[in-house]
């Protein structure tokens, strides 16, 4: 418990001390005009904070790019160099995400992309493409390599990014996350590139990549990048692979009134063993979920695997035809495939495996598509200049899956299985089971579970008068979503609702800048989710007496409040906020409940955000979260002032890179997640679930082999070796998993050859 405390006060004082640095490092600070990041060269009017960590611009939806100082909410671009110093390329993208203090991995496996903002949660459904939303899915996601920065929104801006498919992987048609992601590939510098990566990771994991690009034509007119990977072995858990093969190509265009740029790529990922995810079902009263177990571990029966592959494509052309005005369309298509086989097991108060496990086969397929036209441009109204946007968009996205389990629930008797058992508990267990007995479930034929049509007109106004920015902007959408159940003894399925949404969705801010380096802002949003259904089952063995009925949209609210500073090469952003998210309960005596729509999930918050360069050698990034989670408005009293599962009050994050010369980088970075509570689905009981800190530390050196410039890199992430859980934000029976099970102890080394 002492050193508990320890090391929250050591992650405390860190934030703290980091956040006066930003607001008072001295005025008279010379700007630096041009920053190296690790064989990339970035110019001062690429809009980079010094160091190279953070952008200074971003993406606002139908509004383009912006300068961050002028957007009326939270928002920090990371660079191309923070995603290559600390991303470790065998896990997700969260890994790298987390580097924001409001957002919180809720998934350790490569296999997903779940992850929690500001407490709510979400996954890589809610990215965005190059500005065009609904393209990836809870299990795909662009990987760190294809990348050139990543635009982070953590407050309200809803109207502003168009329409898009309204399915949030397991958490269905929930109001969306607080913000919004937007991921933008590399495109040819002016620069030609031709660089070439080789990484060895965990017991045995070995990566190739390669990064061409270039441009040709009159004033390099035209560019091509091509970024590819191949990736195979052992990650950092024994015995478990991953396996990954990708290339991707983005075109673009820059002339004198128009600019294009054309992303396309494929993927085929294959992971083997190394199982993340537990349920912790506890039979007793309020507790405690037992301490994590070795994170070594493989949790997984021989040949149990996960295996996906797809392509993705995204379209972007803005046409000036004045001007001040222009026209502009975006578009992109997704398609994939997937297959995996798995087990499902949970366990109790003293770590024993608990009986109801089973074994499943599941696949699933997914496309979606998107488009949107607009036109965009600026006219003056007296002292006032409007900025204006308006966007027609729909958006179309469907879903198949076949599956089965081998377990207490859901036809094993029809395939003529037995139900075998894991024996032991999460400290030490067997799992005697053969694989192969899943071989002719890979035949079972895909069929439709959902389809989901969402169309929309958005219209934005950026007003300009003296030192004030006045954003107005409202989307009207219309959205209808059909869902089918599947029949598990024929694997068919049956429409079971058709459901339409009709809504106008607002948001609008206001920015006040007393001088050109601070900033006073304030911003609110709404929007509405779908009409959701109730399932057949908790997942934990209980039953709706409703099930099938369709509840009421969801509907948010979303206020910020707060204040951002930026100079002598720091920016500082302290902000406060609250929104609400519609809330289902569990009533009745399980295993017979009802599901209702039964109030709603209030957060409160304090977020603090800090980038940029201190000192003359000192780079850092990081942030501190304070968040008040509790349930509201109650249909049942009794509740309301609970808290919300797996959202922990504290959080904060630290990273930063010393340079003692041009030549080497020392890079090191902290997390830290504070305690949280979960009901494991009886939404009466009380676990709690330890916070944890962990250390990451690495060096990079840069140097020539004869006159080919290289750098070489060493990473270790977690540090001490901690085995922890990551709790799961979740609604009471919507998922039965609520812990994962953090990754090992692993290094990373690299050598990336500029040729």
């Amino acid at each position: 418990m002492m050193m508990k405390g320890y090391k929250k006060s050591l992650a405390m004082a860190v934030l703290m001390s980091v956040a006066s640095v930003g607001f008072v490092v001295s005025a008279g600070a010379k700007e630096l005009q041009t920053h190296e990041l690790q064989g990339i060269t970035v110019e001062g009017e690429q809009n980079v904070l010094p160091g190279g960590m953070m952008g200074t611009k971003a993406k606002v939806g139908i509004l383009g790019d912006k300068d961050i100082m002028d957007i009326p909410y939270t928002q920090v671009s990371m660079t191309e160099k923070q995603i290559e110093t600390f991303n470790d390329p065998s896990q997700p993208l969260a890994n790298v995400l987390k580097n924001h203090p409001s957002i919180r991995m809720a998934s350790t496996s490569p296999g997903f992309t779940d992850f929690s903002i500001r407490g709510s949660n979400s996954n890589a459904t809610q990215f965005m493409v190059n500005g065009v939303p609904g393209l990836l899915a809870q299990s795909v996601s662009i990987p760190s390599h294809a990348l050139e920065r990543i635009d982070i929104t953590t407050a309200p801006n809803s109207a502003v990014n168009g329409v898009s498919t309204s399915n949030n992987g397991v958490n269905g048609g929930i109001t969306p996350a607080p913000g919004s992601i937007n991921l933008v590939t590399k495109k040819a510098t002016d620069a030609p590139i031709t660089r070439y990566t080789q990484t060895f990771t965990g017991n045995g994991n070995f990566g190739e990549y390669i990064d061409i690009g270039r441009r040709f034509g009159k004033n390099n007119e035209w560019g091509i990048r091509v970024n590819a990977q191949y990736m195979q072995g052992e990650t950092a858990i024994e015995n478990a692979e991953n396996n990954q093969k990708d290339i991707f190509i983005n075109l673009d265009r820059r002339g004198e009134n128009a600019t294009t740029n054309f992303f396309a790529g494929h993927y085929d990922r294959e992971l083997i063993g190394g199982g993340r995810w537990f349920s912790f079902r506890p039979g007793g009263s309020d507790g405690k979920i037992p301490d994590a177990p070795n994170s070594k571990n493989n949790y997984a029966f021989d040949g149990q695997r996960s295996k996906i592959y797809g392509h993705v494509m995204t379209l972007n052309h803005e046409n000036k035809f004045s001007d001040s005005w222009s026209w502009f369309a975006n578009a992109g298509l997704s398609y994939r495939k997937a297959s995996s086989i798995g087990h499902d097991f949970g366990f109790i108060e003293d770590g024993s495996i608990k009986d109801s496990a089973g074994y499943q086969y599941f696949g699933d397929k997914g496309v979606q598509n998107y488009i949107q036209l607009g036109i965009r441009g600026e006219v003056e109204t007296g002292a006032v200049k409007h900025n204006l946007a308006l966007t027609v968009d729909r958006s179309y996205a469907k879903y198949w899956e076949s599956g089965w389990d081998i377990g207490s629930n859901s036809g094993h008797n029809d395939m003529g299985f037995d139900k075998p058992s894991i024996a032991g508990s999460i400290y030490k267990w067997s799992f005697p089971y053969d694989y192969r007995t899943f071989a002719q479930l890979g035949t079972l034929p895909l069929v439709t579970n959902w389809e989901d049509v969402n169309v929309g007109v958005t219209i934005a106004d950026t007003m300009e008068y003296g030192k004030a920015t006045v954003l107005v902007a409202a989307t009207r959408k219309h959205g209808r979503f059909d869902s089918y159940d599947r029949d598990a003894k024929n694997n068919k399925f049956k429409q079971i609702y058709s459901n339409t949404t009709d809504s106008v969705c607002p948001t609008y801010g206001i920015t006040y800048k007393p001088t050109d380096n601070l900033a006073i802002y304030a911003g609110h949003t709404e929007s509405i989710g779908r009409g959701d259904v109730v399932p057949s089952s908790d997942g934990y063995g209980g039953s709706f007496t409703n099930a099938g009925k369709i509840l009421d949209p969801e509907k948010s609210k979303q206020n910020e409040i707060g204040v951002k500073y930026q100079n002598a090469g720091m920016m500082t952003t302290l902000s406060y906020f609250n929104f609400n998210e519609g809330k289902m309960l569990n009533e009745g005596n399980w295993p017979n409940l009802t599901r209702v729509r039964g109030g709603e999930t209030e957060y409160n918050g304090i977020e603090l955000t800090v980038s940029g360069k201190p000192a003359e050698k000192w780079t850092v990034i990081g942030g501190l979260l304070y968040l008040d989670a509790e349930m509201t408005k109650a249909s049942d009293p009794k509740y309301n002032g609970r808290f919300v599962n797996g959202v922990a009050e504290w959080s904060a994050v630290l990273g930063a890179e010393y340079k003692p010369n041009e030549d080497w980088g020392i890079v090191g970075r902290i997390n830290w997640v504070d305690d949280s509570k979960t009901d494991c689905g009886s939404q009466s009981k009380t676990f709690e679930i330890d916070g944890y800190t962990t250390i990451d530390l690495g060096v990079n050196y840069r140097t020539k082999i004869d006159t080919v410039p290289v750098t070489f890199s060493a990473m270790c992430y977690n540090v001490t070796g901690e085995d922890y859980w990551v709790a799961r934000s979740k609604e009471a029976g919507n998922s039965m998993y609520n812990v994962a099970l953090s990754n090992p102890r692993t290094f990373v080394l690299s050598a990336t050859f500029d040729i």
